[in-house]
Parts: C-alpha cells; sequence; structure tokens
C-alpha cells in the first residue's frame, strides 16, 4: 500500500483465518509495518500488504453504494458488505 503509515493508524492486514484482520500499527520501519491485530496478535508485514480503514468504519453500519468507501479495496468491501449482511440490508 503505502510507506507514510503511522503508530495509530487503523489497517487490515491479511489473516490466514478469517482473509483480513482488523488492525493499529504500532511501527513502521523501512518497508515493513508492526501490527497488533484486533485480537492482540502482532504482526510485521509488507507495506505493500497493509490498507487503510476508515477510523470510523467500525461506528457505521456499512454504506449503500461501495464507492461512497473512502479506502475502496478487497478488505474494506468484505467488511462493508459483512456489516450490512449482519444487519439484514445486503441490497
Amino acid at each position: 500500500m503505502e510507506s507514510n503509515l503511522r503508530r495509530g493508524d487503523k489497517v487490515w492486514v491479511e489473516d490466514k483465518d478469517s482473509a483480513w484482520a482488523a488492525g493499529e500499527v504500532l511501527d513502521s520501519p523501512g518497508n515493513k509495518v508492526h501490527v497488533e491485530t484486533s485480537t492482540g496478535k502482532q504482526v510485521f508485514v509488507s507495506s505493500e500488504k497493509v490498507f487503510r480503514r476508515d477510523p470510523d468504519e467500525e461506528d457505521r453500519n456499512g454504506v449503500d453504494d461501495m464507492t461512497k468507501l473512502t479506502y475502496l479495496h478487497e478488505a474494506g468491501v468484505l467488511y462493508n458488505l459483512q456489516r450490512r449482511y449482519a444487519l439484514n440490508d445486503i441490497y
């Protein structure tokens, strides 16, 4: 993605169990990013495999039009679909 991630930035990282895990940047030395996931797991990943999250993403119940997503990538789209499905508001 980008190398200008800073401590505290909200991100998505790949996860073998759930496809994507929400996390927060702890540090970004060089082309690696140190992330703590929402489950408490700490990982080092390449900056190309980290995608930004909307800071208020968890407060919203998804958006009705995917083009309204601030960051349009696989992780954000899947999370939006999951939120809307949970509310039975997929259409």
